[in-house]
C-alpha cells in the first residue's frame, strides 16, 4: 500500500530555491487577498457602501416620484391649470384642517392654558431667583457695614 502512494505522487523537481520564491509568491498573494477581504468588510467601508447605496436608491425614487407628480399638473400643452389649483385647494383645506384640529385638541385637553400656566411658573421662578440674589447681596454688605462699624467700636473702646 506505501508503493501506491508513492507511485500517485510525483516527484518534486524543484530546487531549494525555487520552493522558497513559491511560497514567497503564495505568501505575497494570500496576503494581497486578506488586505482586500479586510478592506472590503471593514466596518467604515461596509458604512459608506449601504450610506452610497441608501443615497442612490433615494435619487431614484425622489426622480421618479417627481416625475409622477410633475405629470400630474403639466402636460405637453403646459401647465394644466385645473390640477394646480385642486391640488393648492387641498393643501390649504389640510393645512387649516391641521390647525383646526390642533386648537380643538388644546382647548379639549388644556393643553394651551397649561402651557401658559407652566411660561407664567417659569418666569415667577426666575423673578424669585433675581430677588432672592439680590437680597443676598443686600444681607452681605449690611453684615459688611455691621462689622466695619463693630471693629470702630471695639477700637473707640480699647483707646
Amino acid at each position: 500500500m506505501a508503493d501506491n502512494r508513492q507511485q500517485g505522487k510525483a516527484k518534486d523537481t524543484r530546487s531549494a530555491d525555487q520552493i522558497r520564491r513559491d511560497i514567497a509568491a503564495a505568501r505575497a498573494k494570500m496576503s494581497a487577498t486578506v488586505e482586500g477581504l479586510t478592506e472590503q468588510f471593514h466596518p467604515a467601508a461596509v458604512k459608506n457602501r449601504v450610506v452610497e447605496d441608501a443615497k442612490e436608491f433615494v435619487q431614484k425614487e425622489y426622480t421618479s416620484v417627481r416625475e409622477k407628480l410633475i405629470s400630474q399638473v403639466k402636460d405637453e400643452d403646459g401647465w394644466r391649470t385645473d390640477r394646480l389649483k385642486l391640488v393648492g385647494g387641498a393643501s390649504a383645506g389640510a393645512v387649516t384642517g391641521l390647525v383646526l384640529l390642533r386648537a380643538v385638541v388644546g382647548k379639549v385637553t388644556g393643553s394651551t392654558a397649561r402651557k401658559k400656566f407652566e411660561k407664567a411658573q417659569v418666569a415667577a421662578a426666575k423673578d424669585a431667583k433675581k430677588q432672592a440674589k439680590k437680597q443676598r447681596k443686600a444681607d452681605a454688605k449690611a453684615a459688611k457695614t455691621a462689622k466695619k462699624q463693630a471693629k470702630k467700636l471695639a477700637k473707640t473702646i480699647a483707646k
